[in-house]
Parts: structure tokens; sequence; C-alpha cells
């Protein structure tokens, strides 16, 4: 029987100035629910803040961009 592995992903959006001409942007209300909810938790908090996503479904909301525009725009990583 296979042992089934899960990953948790590490979540963080830092505040940037530029804004790249080729960068995939996703705003805010394109967000699944989950990753909506995080948002304003990564945002408000200090900019090596970040947050734990045990099941993976945050980070999968985020992927496949590589700005998040909220208040302002923000890189987005899950490691």
């Amino acid at each position: 029987m296979a042992n089934a592995t899960t990953v948790s992903q590490h979540i963080s959006l830092k505040p940037v100035d530029e804004i790249p001409s080729d960068c995939r942007i996703r705003h805010y209300d394109e967000l699944e629910a989950d990753a909506k909810a995080q948002v304003p938790l990564l945002t408000d908090a200090p900019a090596d803040a970040a947050v734990d996503d045990a099941d993976g479904a945050t980070a999968d909301a985020f992927e496949g961009c590589d700005l998040v525009t909220y208040t302002e725009y923000y890189a987005a990583s899950a490691v």
C-alpha cells in the first residue's frame, strides 16, 4: 500500500514597486474563496509573513500568476 505524502506550501505576498509588462496578474476578485481569505492576512502582516497551506488549495489559487492586485500589487509566491 502506497503512502500518501502531504507537502505543505508556504505562501507569501510581497508589495512590488514595478510591474513588468510580461507578468501574469490576477485580481483579488478572481481568486478562489480560500485564497481571498488569506490575502488580507498576508498583506496586513509584516513583509516577511506567510501562510502555511497544508492541502495546497490556496497555493493552487495563486498558480498561473506572478502578481496579485488587492490594495496594491503584490508578488505571489508559493514554495
